[in-house]
């Protein structure tokens, strides 16, 4: 129970007679801190970046790393709704504001700088050793996975000399079929692949098709020098894609890193500021609308008890 009262409290400080009460320093207000902006707290709307991140390399674990953001997403747009700083003041335009940023800011934009991370990484690989991008050695290494296991070219008593001629007359079909495919795609279809969609499509087609052999036919020969059966080479192989996939995933964690500041300034001095007069309009009409049809309603409810009266 809260009790108030009227009695001043007493003060037994005392004054000097000559002492100037306006020199008496004032207590400065406390300027008020968003909860949700302190650490450790800030730190769940920064998981599904580490999420975008690590997809390559575990994407289940990726799609766990999504909820806390996810949460914190709806726990910040939920109290931008109900608070104004730390007053009780619901305004659903401020929510939509904060809407807005958070889905450019934390989902759309670390998406889109991340997998280009991972593709600029992915050409970076191209000026050192075979002269490859990572995504196309990547595929290679999976094509030797599937040529090997379906082959079953460790078996005892295959000839070695024919088992790797078999191969790239295959590996060499691989590369005509993937370049007969990437050659009817449009430019937007391409720069889409190049960029966002890991090559998914044109990392082969668009490597050199010697450097591109030569790297297949040598990975390819290490497999049936060292492993023993079909197991331990898919073991080997997965190690050697799973490195791949690092050097990716670094490229992803080092854009959005360097992109979040800048993008964090874009969303607030220009998307929101482009995007906060279509919402107060969204916001006005509904309300407008809202109210008329609470006017409406209450119309229709006098003219029925009017009509009910007559009788």
């Amino acid at each position: 129970m809260k009790i108030n009262t009227n009695l001043a409290m007493l003060s037994f400080t005392s004054k000097k007679p000559n002492q100037d009460s306006t020199t008496k320093p004032q207590q400065e207000q406390k300027k008020y801190v968003d909860p949700l902006t302190t650490w450790p707290i800030r730190g769940l709307g920064y998981t599904n970046d580490v999420g975008i991140a690590i997809n390559e390399l575990a994407p289940a674990t990726a799609r766990l790393f999504w909820i806390p953001a996810l949460m914190y997403f709806g726990a910040d747009i939920y109290d931008k709704y109900k608070n104004k700083g730390d007053k009780y003041k619901p305004n659903p335009e401020r929510a939509l504001s904060q809407a807005v940023f958070q889905a450019c800011a934390s989902i759309i934009f670390p998406a889109i700088f991340g997998h280009m991370g991972m593709s600029a990484f992915s050409h970076i690989d191209k000026m050192r050793g075979e002269k490859l991008s990572t995504n196309a050695k990547e595929q290679t290494m999976r094509f030797i996975k599937s040529h090997t296991a379906l082959h079953e070219v460790l078996e005892e008593g295959k000839d070695r000399d024919e088992t790797l001629k078999k191969f790239t007359e295959t590996f060499d079909k691989l590369f005509k079929a993937h370049q007969k495919s990437y050659k009817k795609k449009n430019v937007l279809v391409k720069l889409y692949d190049t960029l966002l969609a890991n090559s998914k499509h044109g990392a082969i087609p668009t490597s050199n098709h010697d450097a591109l052999r030569e790297y297949a036919k040598t990975e390819f020969t290490k497999i049936l020098d060292t492993c023993k059966d079909t197991e331990v080479a898919k073991n080997v192989i997965d190690k050697k894609i799973f490195r791949l996939k690092a050097w990716k995933s670094l490229g992803a964690f080092t854009a959005i890193i360097l992109a979040a500041q800048p993008v964090d300034h874009f969303v607030e001095y220009v998307v929101k500021k482009f995007v906060r007069p279509q919402m107060a309009r969204i916001v006005n009409i509904t309300t407008n609308n809202s109210h008329q049809i609470r006017m409406d309603k209450f119309a229709q409810q006098q003219a029925e008890e009017k009509s009910q009266k007559i009788i």
